[in-house]
């Protein structure tokens, strides 16, 4: 270790500065067309990096790992509602709901829709539970109102022609 060598030597070596190895078919890490992608399937809240890795491909014809789209996800700051709900500061997430609440003077929009609507406006994904909790608390009456356990019953139109 005290060989002249190790003396001279002041500079890390890089033995592949290219970036280039035996993944000769994985895009670069600064891809944009893969952090779009990414972001696109985030959106539509498809979170599964198997799933992922396979419309990449299937779609796009872009060869990626699932443990490499995990990891880029990771850098992107993506990650499902639970995480997500967890992270972000209590006033952020609800004012996502009212906001999507008084989008709908009618109060006909349960949580599923709320979470939904969050997600297709903001990209940020809630969990369903923390968005049906945070309408009980903001709205109770409006909550109560859209009763879900009532069937709505569609009656048709019936003519009767009577005969001559």
């Amino acid at each position: 270790m005290s060989g002249p060598s190790a003396a001279t030597s002041t500079k890390p070596h890089n033995r592949n500065p290219t970036g280039r190895n035996q993944y000769k078919d994985c895009p670069p890490k600064d891809d944009n067309q893969v952090t779009e992608l990414l972001y696109d399937y985030q959106r539509r809240e498809i979170f599964d990096k198997k799933k992922i890795s396979q419309l990449l491909y299937d779609e796009h014809g872009i060869k990626l790992s699932e443990s490499s789209v995990a990891r880029r996800r990771r850098s992107l700051g993506l990650y499902a509602s639970g995480v997500t709900t967890r992270q972000l500061p209590e006033t952020v997430k609800r004012q996502l709901v009212l906001t999507q609440i008084l989008k709908d003077p009618e109060k006909k929009l349960g949580p599923r829709m709320i979470k939904q609507l969050i997600a297709r406006d903001t990209g940020i994904h809630l969990t369903r539970d923390y968005i049906r909790a945070e309408m009980m608390r903001q709205d109770p009456e409006g909550f109560a109102s859209r009763d879900t356990s009532v069937k709505k019953t569609h009656t048709l139109g019936i003519e009767v022609m009577e005969s001559l």
